[in-house]
């Protein structure tokens, strides 16, 4: 008895955490699949930041499922200074990295920094219910000749 009286205060311990939110987004055994389709630049969430497109052309990115967990991503990029990676990549294997916080795809490491520090990553929020997929992303990429640092840009789910 002493034992499942502390078995049930645990329970009940760990069942009242008050920063929980209260709807839990759904993360997919076929992340692949939940992730899979064409995101464009052209969302600002954060207030200040200049939103897509910028001098009239704006980034895409098509994710196309290989595997349950792998992808192939395809960046099409023209240049438009600090705003693009400035050209257009396929990386043909990619793996999903599912976490309770969304999707996360490492594109490129920078070989030259140590411990091969991410180059460009893309982050795919996970949908909440009853929404199935996702309907934004963040990429962040080093834009070519810019030595302040990687550049962030927000995207929506077009299809």
């Amino acid at each position: 008895m002493k034992k499942q009286l502390i078995i049930l205060g645990i329970t009940l311990c760990t069942a009242c955490k008050h920063d929980a939110p209260s709807v839990q987004p759904v993360l997919a055994p076929d992340a692949a699949r939940v992730i899979a389709g064409t995101y464009t630049a052209n969302l600002s969430r954060i207030p200040d930041v200049k939103s897509y497109p910028i001098n009239g052309k704006t980034i895409i990115i098509q994710i196309e499922r290989i595997s349950a967990d792998t992808v192939r991503v395809k960046v099409q990029a023209p240049a438009n200074g600090i705003y693009s990676p400035a050209r257009d990549t396929t990386y043909n294997k990619v793996y999903v990295l599912t976490k309770p916080q969304g999707y996360y795809l490492t594109l490129e490491t920078d070989t030259t920094q140590p411990n091969n520090q991410l180059g460009s990553e893309l982050v795919i929020a996970p949908p909440f219910p009853p929404a199935t997929s996702p309907n934004w992303a963040s990429y962040v990429f080093l834009p070519p000749g810019y030595k302040l640092g990687r550049v962030a840009a927000e995207f929506i789910k077009i299809k």
